[in-house]
């Protein structure tokens, strides 16, 4: 028996979950953007797609604990062997199987030589917007979920397929190429939230409840996320406190409630900043900053680049496509 045979029979991999979890509870676990690069590391303006052998392979199959602070992943795994922590929880990985990976979610995974599959990175504030009209699946999918695709074929092949789709997409560079990765990667979270609700809690009316206060929140701060409201202002109008509101916001999108404003101011001055002619100055205005130096500040503490620069890569993109 090789080496990656006794990885597949031994769902422990040789003590490597064991070793991840008591890491995992430490404080020193690091964040990356993507794993083992530094955190201001800029995805390709929103998402990057690869093969788990292609990084994984550089680290000797072993991907050890750390978190990311404003990305979501899905792991699709079609093949080969696999084991993870996700938090303090170790756990064989049996192919075909989908693990989704929300921000600051602490994991780690040791794969065999053969495995097969690909990792897929991107804003979580894109992977929300995908599933803002489905509350309970977005709010199954704010914890690390492991999805069994073996005993579900039709389940299985729409997540991969539209995997493989949209990795295609991403290598590609055919006009519409970003929205139809935003359609195949929709199609796969929403399959795989809908497998993931029917094994937590189905029709529980606490998460029933949570998920109709998250949409509550999520629409008000549609509406007036321009107006730089505070956390108290929404608790207010929710009737709710504002220690409640953070904890809808934890459970629900896995960060606090002046997180999820800032995401959506974030998310519609990169829009703006792609996809209108407005200069950073008016762009600032417009999204409630009275001081654009401010504004200049804030999106770079949340993006890792000037407004400016963001501008400039954004467009040379756009036009490219």
């Amino acid at each position: 028996m090789d080496e990656d045979d006794k990885l597949l029979d031994n769902p422990n991999i040789g003590g490597a979950p064991e070793r991840v979890a008591r890491e995992s509870r430490m404080e020193s676990v690091p964040t990356y953007a993507l794993y083992g690069e530094s955190e201001q590391t800029h995805l390709d303006h929103w998402l990057h797609c690869e093969s788990i052998a292609a990084r994984s392979a550089r680290f000797d199959w072993e991907i050890r604990p750390h978190r990311h602070r404003d990305f979501f992943q899905i792991l699709h795994i079609a093949g080969g062997g696999a084991a993870a922590v996700l938090e303090d929880g170790a756990a064989p990985l049996v192919p075909p199987v989908a693990v989704t990976i929300p921000p600051r979610a602490v994991h780690g995974f040791r794969f065999s030589r053969d495995v097969e599959g690909s990792v897929i990175t991107l804003l979580a504030d894109r992977a929300e917007r995908m599933l803002l009209a489905s509350p309970m699946l977005r709010a199954a999918l704010t914890q690390p979920r492991v999805a069994a695709l073996g005993d579900d074929e039709a389940a299985s092949e729409t997540v991969a397929r539209g995997v493989a789709a949209a990795a295609r997409e991403y290598a590609g560079g055919a006009p519409g190429r970003e929205a139809l990765i935003e359609a195949h990667l929709s199609i796969v979270l929403l399959t795989l939230g809908r497998l993931i609700c029917a094994t937590v809690a189905p029709g529980d009316p606490a998460a029933e409840r949570l998920g109709r206060r998250a949409t509550q929140f999520r629409m008000l701060l549609d509406r007036e996320y321009r107006q730089r409201r505070p956390v108290a202002y929404y608790a207010e109008r929710l009737a709710v406190s504002e220690t409640h509101l953070n904890r809808i916001c934890q459970r629900a999108f896995g960060r606090s409630a002046l997180d999820v404003i800032n995401a959506r101011v974030v998310l519609e001055a990169t829009r703006d900043l792609t996809f209108t002619l407005m200069s950073v100055k008016e762009v600032a205005f417009t999204l409630g900053f009275e001081d654009p130096a401010y504004f200049t500040r804030f999106f770079t503490r949340h993006v890792g680049l000037t407004p400016s620069r963001f501008q400039g890569v954004a467009q040379r993109r756009s036009s490219a496509d």
